[in-house]
């Protein structure tokens, strides 16, 4: 059976056998309700918004949580399931506890 949690990733750690994620940053940019880019520091990606209406705007931080799909270009694209508010998320201290966990299951 096919897990059906997302994985926890930073932009950066995105692989292309993941399925299902779930990515904190910055909303970046907003194109016509259709998509917006998410900048995580770490890099920037698209999320597709499906039909979703998003009260956030520009610099908002939010959680998206969707399926990934990989364009025959290359390009790496989230299909918005879930969009949460994180606005009142430590950016920098929820890097470092990604960072640390990443590091323990390393070894």
């Amino acid at each position: 059976m096919e897990n059906q949690f997302a994985k926890q990733r930073i932009i950066n750690d995105i692989q292309s056998e993941d399925l299902k994620i779930q990515v904190t940053g910055y909303v970046k940019e907003v194109k016509n309700n259709d998509y917006i880019i998410l900048d995580d520091k770490s890099g920037q990606i698209k999320v597709a918004l499906n039909d979703l209406e998003i009260p956030f705007g520009e610099k908002d931080l939010i959680n998206v949580i969707g399926e990934l799909q990989i364009k025959t270009s290359g390009e790496k694209v989230i299909m918005a399931q879930i969009i949460q508010d994180m606005n009142t998320l430590n950016f920098k201290y929820y890097r470092k506890l990604y960072d640390l966990k990443k590091e323990l299951l390393e070894k």
